[in-house]
């Protein structure tokens, strides 16, 4: 893979991430305050970016030859991924029980920043 075709998936993953979060907020904010204002739509988008980020994963992954220090992030980004979807579904329904979905989302967040931005790594 050139270097051209790398640097747009990586700023796609970028990009889907940060919007990720946001609309995770967002959504999250709507579902708790119980106001239906577009929430098809964001949950569309949502997915989009899911789609988004786990190709371009992907490909970066493939593009670095597969070291073990991205394929554990990535596998931490699906369990992340996994902890957004439990907890916008159970905010929407009015469940409890997200408390300990929010500590894997915390923990999984963190892990996948440091390893990322290769926090700790000598590299």
């Amino acid at each position: 893979m050139d270097a051209q075709t790398f640097l747009i998936y990586y700023k796609v993953h970028i990009g889907s991430w940060i919007l990720l979060l946001i609309l995770f907020g967002v959504l999250f904010v709507l579902y708790k305050w119980k106001l239906p204002f577009a929430n098809r739509i964001l949950r569309f988008m949502i997915w989009l970016l899911y789609i988004g980020q786990v190709t371009s994963g992907i490909a970066m992954i493939y593009a670095y030859q597969f070291p073990i220090t991205y394929v554990i992030k990535g596998l931490i980004s699906l369990i992340l991924i996994y902890a957004m979807e439990v907890i916008l579904r159970k905010t929407k329904r009015n469940r409890s029980g997200t408390s300990a979905y929010w500590f894997i989302w915390f923990v999984a967040l963190a892990i996948v920043l440091l390893l990322g931005f290769n926090v700790g790594m000598n590299t």
